[in-house]
């Protein structure tokens, strides 16, 4: 027997019971417990400790995201007044450079005249309470949105060159680089020989420049794959041997002679005395070591003995007349001293020791000491300032993928990649098949570490948000 079925269907309309109380009863609570007890709790700080720790609703529930993970702790986490100073305005820069004073300009505000960074909030570029919570914002339009045209954004006096975004793009049919070739800081000596100073200048890579850091240095010879005599034997090297990062994986440490050189360079002079070195440093603090050692050797070897009997006969039964010639040829002796640290000098000043790795020079009519000169060595130690690099997250890659040391003849040979050697594996913020996507900001630093600090302003000027949400 099949179940009967009602007749018809009671609507709310057919019974007693009106939608408008339960309507506005639950529009009443919502009110309450959204608008009103949260509002409560803005006046009276200790309520709204009390209600973010119930279940009741609080003004958290007027947030939108959680914060990043940056500034997810107590000091922020539970007190929204830190940045929210006043209610229903938005964040000011006073509430972010009270903990990022430090922060710099991202250009020097006294020269450029760019309205758009001039006066741009904080929140502008970093957005907080947003999905994904991500506080750094990453879009290349934000850089090329100025950058595209240097003189149009109102940078003043500027060798910056316009950039259109990085990696190799096809173009109307042409291939064509967006990002201009890479530039090196390289220092350059400047002033006469005696009185060096160093400037670093910039210089297009393109235009192949080379180091005149005055060490003589073949890359090709110490990377010699049979290897090189050394006092412990033969040895190969590598890079790491004398190319060690720093503790952060960025940088290189700075090479020396005492750590990274002196294991097969050492500074002995004289074969008799295999443990004995001259010091690695000013050429008449080498000269006046030779002095010191030979004298020694020679007052050992002339002074170091008892007389004999002849010899003692001879002083005792000298004639008046001989004194003079005892006297020449005491100097003659003491000068004995003298004349081998010189001819050790000259040797490996001018040959060898010295003369391996430096430029050295002499002069003749010069005094006995201050006569060798060796000039100055300053290697560059960061190539490239105005970039970003991690030598430690590119460890899977050789050396000399970025490097061509194995073919470097000449110690003046700049061993820096270009942008054909980065764009073999990085392309621009667009998916790539095989290759690592790669904006702006992976590479460069939007607060430049040598601008003034980042001063707050009142008038917001408003920055380009493509393709952000604008919750602030």
């Amino acid at each position: 027997m099949s179940e009967e079925k009602p007749q018809y269907k009671m609507s709310l309309d057919e019974t007693r019971l009106s939608k408008r109380w339960p309507s506005w009863l639950l529009f009443a609570g919502i009110l309450l417990l959204f608008l009103i007890v949260p509002i409560l709790s803005l006046v009276n700080h200790d309520l709204a400790s009390a209600l973010r720790q119930s279940p009741l609703p609080s003004d958290n529930a007027w947030i939108s995201g959680k914060l990043s993970p940056g500034h997810q702790i107590p000091d922020l986490n539970e007190n929204c007044e830190a940045c929210h100073v006043k209610a229903f305005q938005r964040v000011q820069d006073d509430s972010c450079l009270s903990c990022h004073a430090t922060v710099n300009h991202h250009f020097d505000t006294g020269v450029h005249d760019v309205s758009s960074l001039q006066g741009a909030r904080c929140a502008s570029c970093h957005l907080e309470h947003n999905k994904p919570p991500e506080l750094v914002r990453r879009d290349d339009q934000l850089c090329i949105s100025c950058h595209r045209s240097m003189a149009e954004s109102g940078a003043i006096d500027t060798d910056l060159r316009d950039v259109d975004g990085f990696g190799t793009e096809q173009r109307s049919g042409t291939m064509s680089a967006p990002h201009p070739s890479f530039r090196i800081s390289m220092l350059v000596a400047q002033g006469r020989a005696d009185k060096t100073t160093w400037k670093s200048e910039r210089i297009d890579l393109s235009l192949g420049p080379k180091e005149a850091s005055n060490l003589h240095f073949p890359h090709d010879v110490h990377l010699d794959p049979a290897g090189l005599e050394s006092p412990g034997g033969q040895t190969v090297l590598e890079c790491a041997d004398c190319h060690v990062g720093d503790a952060a994986g960025e940088l290189m440490q700075p090479v020396s002679m005492e750590n990274n050189c002196r294991s097969c360079h050492t500074l002995v002079f004289d074969s008799t005395a295999p443990l004995r070195e001259v010091p690695h440093g000013d050429p008449d603090t080498v000269l006046l070591t030779l002095e010191e050692y030979y004298s020694r050797q020679f007052l050992t070897e002339s002074l170091g003995r008892t007389p004999t009997p002849q010899e003692m006969q001879d002083f005792m039964l000298r004639r008046p007349g001989r004194e003079v010639q005892r006297r020449a040829e005491q100097t003659l002796n003491l000068a004995s001293p003298w004349g081998k640290a010189n001819s050790v000098a000259r040797e490996i000043f001018e040959r060898t020791t010295c003369a391996t790795c430096h430029n050295t020079s002499i002069d003749e009519s010069g005094k006995y000491l201050s006569k060798w000169r060796v000039d100055p060595i300053r290697l560059t130690q960061r190539w490239m300032p105005k970039s970003v690099f991690n030598h430690y997250r590119h460890r899977t890659s050789d050396c000399s993928v970025c490097h061509n040391a194995a073919e470097s003849e000449h110690g003046s040979d700049v061993l820096m990649p270009d942008l054909p050697v980065c764009e073999s594996c990085h392309t621009g913020s667009r998916t790539h098949e095989s290759k690592v996507p790669s904006n702006c900001v992976m590479c460069h630093q939007f607060h430049l570490p040598d601008q003034q600090h980042w001063q707050p302003d009142t008038v917001d000027r408003g920055l380009s948000t493509v393709g952000q949400s604008t919750a602030q």
